[in-house]
């Protein structure tokens, strides 16, 4: 007897993200101020994707082991516009500015909330950001579990590895978000908060 899978069958060309049968991606999902590694890592959970298969929509000649930094410069705009299905200012605002290099951590930082959540805003990797707008919680840089940190790097360890540590596999929360949520599970007053900080630094001195 056939049983009906979880997840939807692809078809991929490994040098593009070009599914045959179409994958699930809604743009709802995001909130304002998204960065690049969250937008994945939902492609990547929603469609059971591998991070090498991914990292290859930043340009097409990028090693996926060895990643790129996600910087606007340094990553195929076109290329990623054609594959994403998503607005590009959207896509525009979750990669860093490459004229602020310096400005930005260059390891992963993340309030253990907002990723039980789904969540990782561009915002957190700026040096200048020191806790969450939303929760008020300092952003973290280390892994609960092994103690290490993860470089903020566009690599098949970091995008294949959603809302877990890239170095021992352990989450970054206490749970991890549910692949298919129709609603945001973040309350209103913090979606609220992260979307006005980002708009803020948007305006600001940040350039994002």
């Amino acid at each position: 007897m056939l049983i009906a899978p979880r997840f939807p069958i692809l078809s991929l060309d490994e040098r593009r993200l070009t599914p045959a049968l179409g994958y699930i991606f809604d743009v709802r999902w995001l909130l304002p101020g998204e960065s690049i590694v969250s937008i994945l890592w939902r492609l990547a959970r929603a469609n059971r994707l591998p991070g090498h298969a991914l990292v290859r929509l930043m340009g097409a000649d990028i090693d996926p082991y060895e990643g790129v930094e996600p910087l606007r410069d340094a990553v195929d705009m076109r290329r990623l516009k054609g594959m994403l299905p998503l607005p590009g200012k959207v896509l525009h605002a979750s990669l860093l500015d490459a004229g602020q290099r310096g400005r930005y951590h260059p390891v992963f930082r993340h309030c253990r909330q907002c990723t039980s959540l789904g969540h990782h805003s561009v915002t957190y990797q700026m040096s200048s950001e020191g806790r969450c707008p939303a929760h008020g919680h300092r952003l973290e840089t280390r892994c609960q579990h092994c103690g290490r940190e993860t470089p903020y790097l566009l690599n098949a360890s970091l995008v294949g590895s959603p809302y877990r540590c890239a170095q021992c596999g352990g989450l970054y929360s206490s749970r991890s978000p549910s692949a298919f949520a129709q609603t945001s599970a973040m309350r209103k007053e913090h979606r609220i908060a992260i979307t006005r900080h980002f708009h803020n630094r948007m305006a600001g001195r940040f350039n994002l």
